[in-house]
């Protein structure tokens, strides 16, 4: 089309130079005379894409989100194929924590421009956020393709080799990408707090301290290093340090959910009572409007029984997030509790139209008519779990509740306790001629990994403490020493089982294996642990180290840990279906899906173990 085209007032080259002047003024940051020069053009050529998708792009500067999508969005329709559009939209979508929708924006403007380094990175970027590091990795690793030595991509792809626990990986990139950041300081420094979170993950934590210590020196305000050193100092054994780094992460940055989940689980391990959930209070006033805030609060308040609460942040947060599940689901499940089954069940099928493909909103549909009474339709829901997360250990367990409420076989076919839990005796490691030395050993070790004050507020222990980091691997000497017995174990465990393609413990067989989770227990006078099961293992166990006078008390099965109960009344005359003596030195294994729990007991002496879930390799 020549210059002296004439569509309105202004010719082609008019439009071209005022588009390109308003470029140059948003990079210079001067919004008002860049909004002046697109606005020309759209009056003389309201379906011109790029004068729609910069003033797209100058709503979204503006904070003007909803307007900033309808200029990106009639861009598109103006011209489909202009891939900054899409690009742009993408940017918005993720920031609006709209995941999906954004990587579908990104992948649309890979299609009309695929080498598009930009592109890749925020669709690596925005697969993390949607718990999808494996893909994020993929699509990080080609961007990396297109522009080896960009420092963002390198960045970024650090930061998902460290959710997928390859931090040694993530390290090596790191250091290979810090030589090439000199001059530019505030890459280096993202560079240096990803380094601190790798070498936090390698359990390297004077090495990460100082890496978030370099990171910080370079960009003082940093919130994401304060969190992560208050996670670095958490592991360290200095809970108050912890305490305090949260805090200061805070007051930079406010929304940062991870920071109050991470403060007020520490304030309750510290039973800091007093100050519990104050940091939602303060920034709820401050952002009424941020629904996640209110939700989180809501699941604390679940937690720790204060349903009324609870049910009126839940209630809050579904107003707030009319998109989100959670608040629904959290709603269900405290109608069920108190009783308020017509309005549990309602909220439950809210969630289920939501979400129907969310096998945890069907597992918790299935606890609730079971306390229902309603075992059929218990069973069915239980299914549609199991048909969307075949391994999911809760939807099993749910399903076997729900097949003995109506006296169907099937449960005992599932759990039979008597060749499922299985008692071993261990050896004594390597260096030791007798397992009452290496238990007295080991539970003087433990000592310096229990230094909370109490359990952990999402956790099934009661009356104790339990350590937070994985214990196995984790350079405990004489738990390694331990592991390397229960590995025989557990290897005969496996080796014992048959060859059954149906059964859902059975058919998972595998000679390779590998632990899921670990940590230690110690339960003090009238502790215990409440019933329940492990959604993510295969094989579950105790192994005991140390064991109260009390156990003796075989009427009262006092600290016996005990199969077959639910966490929830469900009609069932004996809802224990075998309980076992501990007993140092005995490791008691059985499958994840199987309810188990611990009887109180009365002693001023603990009683300690290690615990696991295996899964296969």
């Amino acid at each position: 089309m020549s210059d002296v085209a004439v569509v309105g007032v202004l010719t082609d080259a008019q439009v071209q130079a005022r588009l390109q002047q308003a470029v140059n003024l948003l990079n210079q940051q001067q919004v008002v005379a860049a909004e002046a020069a697109l606005a020309s053009v759209l009056v003389d050529r309201p379906e011109n894409a790029d004068g729609l998708q910069l003033m797209g792009t100058l709503r979204h500067m503006q904070g003007r989100m909803e307007e900033a999508e309808k200029f990106y969005r009639r861009a598109i329709a103006a011209n489909p194929e202009l891939p900054q559009a899409h690009f742009n939209l993408g940017n918005l979508l993720r920031g609006l924590g709209l995941f999906d929708e954004a990587v579908s924006s990104f992948r649309e403007a890979l299609r009309l421009k695929p080498n598009y380094a930009e592109a890749h990175v925020n669709i690596g970027l925005s697969l993390q956020s949607l718990g999808q590091p494996e893909a994020a990795e993929k699509a990080l690793r080609e961007g990396l393709r297109m522009q080896p030595n960009w420092l963002m991509l390198k960045q970024a792809l650090s930061g998902v080799l460290n959710d997928l626990n390859r931090p040694e990986e993530a390290e090596r990139v790191l250091r290979g990408a810090l030589p090439l950041s000199e001059r530019e300081p505030r890459q280096a420094a993202a560079l240096l707090h990803n380094l601190g979170v790798s070498l936090k993950l390698q359990r390297r934590y004077p090495e990460a301290l100082q890496a978030l210590d370099e990171a910080q020196r370079i960009v003082p305000e940093m919130p994401t290093a304060d969190y992560n050193r208050g996670n670095v100092l958490q592991n360290m054994g200095r809970l108050e340090e912890a305490v305090e780094m949260y805090r200061r992460a805070l007051s930079r940055q406010p929304l940062n959910l991870l920071a109050h989940r991470d403060l007020n689980h520490l304030l309750y391990r510290l039973e800091r009572d007093d100050e519990l959930l104050r940091s939602y209070d303060d920034v709820i006033l401050l952002y009424p409007e941020v629904g996640q805030l209110t939700l989180d609060k809501a699941q604390f308040l679940f937690f720790l029984g204060k349903y009324d609460e609870a049910r009126e942040h839940f209630e809050r947060a579904a107003s707030l997030l009319p998109g989100n599940v959670m608040p629904h689901d959290g709603l269900g499940l405290i109608f069920a509790r108190t009783g308020q089954f017509d309005a549990a069940i309602r909220e439950h099928e809210v969630a289920l139209k939501m979400e129907p493909d969310n096998a945890h909103a069907w597992v918790n549909f299935s606890e609730t008519l079971i306390r229902a009474g309603d075992a059929l339709k218990a069973v069915r829901a239980a299914e549609r779990a199991r048909a969307i997360a075949p391994e999911d250990q809760h939807a099993l367990a749910m399903w076997g509740l729900a097949l003995r409420a109506m006296g169907d076989a099937r449960d005992e076919w599932l759990n039979d306790y008597e060749e499922f839990v299985q008692v071993f005796e261990l050896d004594p490691p390597e260096g030791y001629s007798d397992m009452e030395s290496f238990n007295r050993d080991l539970n003087v070790y433990l000592n310096q990994l229990h230094s909370d004050r109490r359990e952990n507020i999402d956790q099934t222990l009661r009356g104790g403490t339990q350590t937070v980091e994985n214990i196995f691997g984790a350079g405990h000497d004489p738990v390694e020493r331990l592991r390397a017995q229960i590995d025989k174990a557990v290897a005969a465990y496996i080796g014992r089982m048959k060859e059954e393609a149906e059964h859902p413990l059975l058919r998972r067989r595998h000679p390779l294996f590998q632990y899921a989770a670990s940590w230690s227990s110690r339960l003090r006078d009238c502790g215990f642990h409440t019933n329940h099961v492990h959604p993510k293992g295969w094989i579950s166990s105790a192994y005991y180290i140390a064991v109260p006078e009390a156990v003796e008390d075989a009427r009262e099965k006092q600290g016996w840990i005990k199969f077959g109960e639910p966490a929830f009344e469900g009609g069932f005359k004996e809802p224990v279906r075998r309980a076992i003596k501990p007993a140092p030195g005995a490791l008691v294994l059985f499958p994840s899906y199987m309810w188990h729990g611990t009887v109180p007991f009365r002693s001023e002496q603990a009683r300690t173990t290690i615990a696991f879930d295996v899964v296969p390799k």
